[in-house]
C-alpha cells in the first residue's frame, strides 16, 4: 500500500451506485435508481471533511459503496493509493481494519446476544489476535478509551443507554486503530444533550489517534462544529465543495443556501423564519433533464431545465455545480 505523503488517504472519482427495482411477471424493468451518481472529491489525512445532505441524496449509500459494504456500479476508490475495487475478498479484508466505520444506530449495529466485552474483542479475532486474555484487556482499555468503565464489560447491549451504546459503537471502531473512520450520521439518533459529548469524544479521538473522518450528517449545524470541508449532496450528485468557512459565510448554490436557512435561529427567544426549499424532491429513478435542483431552484434559467452543470472550481478549493456561479 502506497502511503507517500502527497497521496491523498481518499480519493474517490465519479463513484457511482445504481440500484435495479426488482422486475415483477410480465412488466418492463423499471429505470434503475441512481442513489450516487458519479461523485468525487478527496481526503486528506488528518482532515474532517462533512458529506450533508437531505434523507433520501445518498450520503449513506455513498459511505457504504466506497467502503465496499455494497459493491459499486462503477467508479474509483483509492485509499492510500491503492484502488479499493481493484482488490479481491482477502486483499480488502485486511486493508479493512485501516478503514472503519460507526454506524447510525448503536443498537441495530451490534448482536444484542453477545456481551460488550465480546463485542470489543471481535476485531481483534477477526485479524487473527486469538490471545483472549490479551484480547478482554484491549476490550477494557478501549472502554476506558471512550469514557465507559470496566463494569460495561460483561453488560449486554440492552443494558446500555444509547449514548453509552453508541461509544461501544466508537471503541470497535478505534480498536484496530484505523487511518478512516466514516461516521455515518453518529448522533443523529442519540438526545440532544448526548450528542455534543459523543461530537467531543469524536474530536478528542481525531487528535489523540490522528483519525481522518468521512462525517455524514443532515445537520448543517454539527457539520459546521465538526468538519474541516463539506461536500454538499442533492439526489446523488455533490452540488458544492469548501471548506467549512466558505460554505457557511459564502455558500454559491442554491440548494446550500436553502439549506443553512433551515438552521433555527434563535433571537429574543423566537424562531427565525427564513426562505426555505419549495417544490418536490425528483425522483431518483426518473430524473429531471438539466440540473436536478431546477425544479425547486429559486434563480433558475433556461440553460438550468436543459443542461447538468459540471462542478467547477470558482475560486481556490471552492467547487460549485450551478451555471449561475
Amino acid at each position: 500500500m502506497t502511503t507517500e505523503k502527497n497521496i491523498p488517504l481518499l480519493e474517490v472519482r465519479n463513484l457511482k451506485k445504481y440500484f435495479l427495482p426488482e422486475k415483477k411477471f410480465l412488466e418492463e424493468q423499471a429505470p434503475p435508481v441512481r442513489a450516487v451518481d458519479g461523485i468525487s472529491f478527496t481526503l486528506k489525512a488528518g482532515e474532517t471533511l462533512g458529506l450533508v445532505g437531505e434523507s433520501g441524496c445518498g450520503k449513506s449509500t455513498a459511505a457504504r459503496t466506497l467502503l465496499r459494504l455494497i459493491e459499486p456500479t462503477s467508479g474509483q476508490v483509492s485509499f492510500c493509493g491503492t484502488n479499493l475495487f481493484d482488490l479481491k475478498e482477502t486483499e480488502m479484508r485486511s486493508l479493512r481494519r485501516k478503514m472503519q466505520i460507526i454506524f447510525q444506530d448503536p443498537y441495530s449495529s451490534v448482536n444484542p446476544a453477545r456481551r460488550i466485552g465480546h463485542i470489543l474483542q471481535e476485531p481483534f479475532e477477526i485479524h487473527g489476535h486469538q490471545d483472549k486474555k490479551e484480547n478482554a484487556e484491549k476490550a477494557t482499555q478501549l472502554l476506558e478509551q471512550v469514557g465507559l468503565t470496566p463494569d460495561h464489560f460483561n453488560r449486554y447491549p440492552h443494558e446500555l443507554s444509547g449514548g453509552q451504546l453508541q461509544r461501544v459503537g466508537i471503541a470497535r471502531a478505534i480498536a484496530l486503530n484505523p487511518k478512516l473512520v466514516v461516521a455515518d450520521e453518529p448522533v443523529s439518533a442519540l438526545d440532544v444533550s448526548i450528542q455534543a459529548q459523543i461530537i467531543n469524544l469524536l474530536l478528542d479521538l481525531k487528535e489523540n489517534l490522528d483519525i481522518s473522518y468521512l462525517f455524514i450528517s443532515h445537520d448543517m449545524g454539527v457539520i459546521e462544529y465538526f468538519c474541516d470541508r463539506v461536500a454538499v449532496m442533492y439526489l446523488g450528485k455533490i452540488v458544492e465543495l469548501a471548506n467549512s468557512e466558505q460554505i457557511y459565510n459564502s455558500p454559491q448554490h442554491p440548494y446550500t443556501t436553502a439549506l443553512l436557512n433551515a438552521i433555527p435561529n434563535l433571537e429574543s427567544g423566537r424562531i427565525k423564519q427564513k426562505t426555505s426549499i419549495k417544490g418536490d424532491i425528483p425522483n431518483p429513478a426518473t430524473p429531471l433533464k438539466g440540473c436536478a435542483f431546477h425544479n425547486r431552484c429559486p434563480i433558475k434559467e433556461k440553460q438550468c431545465e436543459e443542461e447538468i452543470p459540471p462542478l467547477k472550481e470558482i475560486g481556490p478549493g471552492h467547487l460549485v455545480a450551478c451555471f449561475l456561479k
